[in-house]
């Protein structure tokens, strides 16, 4: 039986959207959920899909994470609230369907 990967609800057609059109998806982990997933192991997602996780990388400011750019001001705040105002770490972590 495998781990479950947990998302906001209303992320879940997002998600499922990259993955079909890219192939890959990431997303962003913070606070407990820090070292909680691990590259190379698959992990159920709340829609079925099972999932791989492809890399993960940690940062400790939320200016250093890849597509800083295109992220929302809430987005940033909410990632900065749980990890870099807390002196905290958190991580990067892209993901694919798993076949198997």
């Amino acid at each position: 039986m495998l781990e479950e990967i947990s998302f906001p609800e209303h992320e879940y057609e997002s998600i499922q959207n990259y993955l079909d059109k890219l192939g890959y998806c990431y997303t962003t982990r913070v606070y407990k959920e820090v070292g909680k997933y691990k590259a190379g192991e698959l992990y159920t997602a709340p829609w079925g899909d099972v999932l791989r996780i492809d890399k993960v990388e940690t940062y400790w400011k939320v200016s250093d994470r890849p597509f800083y750019d295109e992220m929302s001001d809430d987005e940033r705040r909410e990632i900065c609230k749980y990890s870099e105002d807390m002196g905290l770490p958190y991580e990067f972590i892209k993901f694919s369907r798993s076949p198997a």
